[in-house]
């Protein structure tokens, strides 16, 4: 006979379906991440090219960098959050024992979660003030402001909650989103 898989309780069911939403969004933000990095380096390589080659520099492409370069962090956070390949300093939680490093590490979790909820309810508001105010960018070529900060409080609130997951003991490994 065979055997049958493990069964899942409704509650389950449910985080495992919401896991799995979240890493889909997640491997889809990360590509898009890519896409405005191709479209940065593609307007800075024409920028370049139109200053010095044709002494006719652009209006735009400068502007259009730093407002993808906003889009391009936020949408790679979570990624780098769901695959542990953030930045990090180990020296100290490799000298430690397996044990207190593993404490260690859950507080790190934990701080970043905290951190990372934070900076998203202090960007979303703000987010929220740019949007009823009708803020928009100092440039040559504006936008609305909410239009380039809205990445920073999903790239917040999406890399808190893989804090959360990795706090509950939920494992990622590093997966086809994270390679280029």
């Amino acid at each position: 006979m065979t055997e049958k898989p493990p069964t899942v309780s409704g509650s389950q069911g449910l985080c495992l379906k919401l896991a799995k939403l979240h890493d889909g969004l997640t491997t889809i933000s990360f590509q898009l991440a890519v896409a405005c990095l191709g479209v940065i380096t593609v307007a800075y390589c024409y920028e370049v090219t139109a200053r010095y080659a044709f002494n006719s520099p652009t209006v735009w492409a400068n502007p259009l960098v730093s407002y993808l370069l906003c889009a391009t962090i936020f949408l790679a956070l979570p990624e780098m959050t769901r695959t542990s390949e953030h930045i990090s300093i180990n020296i100290l939680i490799d000298a430690l024992s397996p044990q207190v490093a593993a404490a260690v590490n859950q507080l790190i979790r934990l701080i970043g979660c905290f951190a990372c909820f934070l900076g998203a309810w202090i960007t979303m508001s703000e987010t929220g003030a740019q949007i009823v105010g009708d803020i928009w960018t100092i440039s040559y070529f504006p936008v609305p402001k909410w239009a380039v900060s809205i990445f920073i409080p999903y790239g917040f609130v999406s890399a808190a909650l893989y804090f959360l997951r990795q706090i509950a003991g939920e494992r990622h490994t590093p997966s086809s989103a994270g390679s280029v």
